[in-house]
């Protein structure tokens, strides 16, 4: 199985530019396409000062884009998305194929420079989990990745991949890679990240989307560029990896703690 990977600035109402990234995703033969955060609508510093509505008109006018464009080529879409109900605001992963289903994000930044948990609205639920053919695929945002208790739910859900929409800036690329080659390696997964491109005033937002493997190697690393990346799943790897380290194998034979 192949996920397209689509690394890119902002994308308001350009139905154009997702129409070619989903057109190439489907012309290498992937089955699902992830998007990075903050895409489909403006970045968090400029939300904070935007209308409501004009953040709910912009999300709903993506989701049908994305919803028509996933029906064309027949995809899952994996898109972070600014949800407004009832003028409360959420931060949501979108999930789009057939159906349309949400996951609201459970832990926010709650830093003075990039405040998400004062700013948005709380739901709570548990992190997206969902199949597709034989593989099994978990869902979380970029700052959840920080949350021991999210790879734990994971790895308790048996997930083979997990999906990692994320905004990242101040040159923090080497600690997000050693953070998740090792979460891949111990856990067994492969691990795909999308990270945007572009810049908000002086903050650069960096891109180099990755995906791992099961092991914690690099299958695919992209630039800093609006560009296209695939990573190739294989059910064996995961296998080989859990045969030959075992490390899960002997978490559940240690019974006294």
């Amino acid at each position: 199985m192949k996920i397209a990977i689509i690394q890119s600035d902002n994308l308001p109402y350009d139905k154009a530019k997702l129409s070619f990234f989903m057109h190439n995703a489907k012309k290498e033969g992937a089955s699902l396409i992830i998007l990075p955060e903050y895409v489909l609508n403006r970045f968090f510093k400029e939300i904070e000062n935007t209308p409501l509505s004009f953040v709910k008109n912009q999300s709903n006018q993506q989701i049908k884009h994305l919803k028509n464009l996933a029906n064309i080529y027949n995809l899952t879409v994996i898109a972070p998305v600014v949800k407004i109900i009832n003028d409360k605001k959420y931060k949501t992963i979108v999930k789009i194929d057939k159906n349309i289903k949400y996951y609201y994000q459970q832990a926010l930044m709650p830093y003075s420079h990039w405040n998400e948990d004062k700013f948005f609205d709380k739901k709570e639920m548990a992190p997206m989990v969902f199949k597709i053919d034989s593989f099994k695929f978990g869902v979380m945002f970029g700052f959840e990745a920080h949350i021991d208790k999210f790879w734990e739910y994971f790895k308790e859900k048996k997930v083979d991949c997990v999906l990692i929409p994320s905004i990242s800036t101040f040159n923090s690329h080497k600690r997000w890679l050693e953070i998740f080659k090792t979460k891949a390696f111990l856990n067994h997964f492969y691990v795909i990240r999308a990270n945007r491109t572009g810049s908000y005033k002086e903050w650069e937002f960096y891109g180099k989307s990755f995906g791992l493997s099961p092991e914690g190697e690099i299958l695919n690393m992209l630039g800093n560029k609006e560009e296209i990346g695939i990573i190739e799943l294989k059910k064996e790897k995961i296998k080989e990896a859990k045969k030959e380290w075992k490390f899960l194998e002997i978490e559940k034979s240690i019974k006294h703690f």
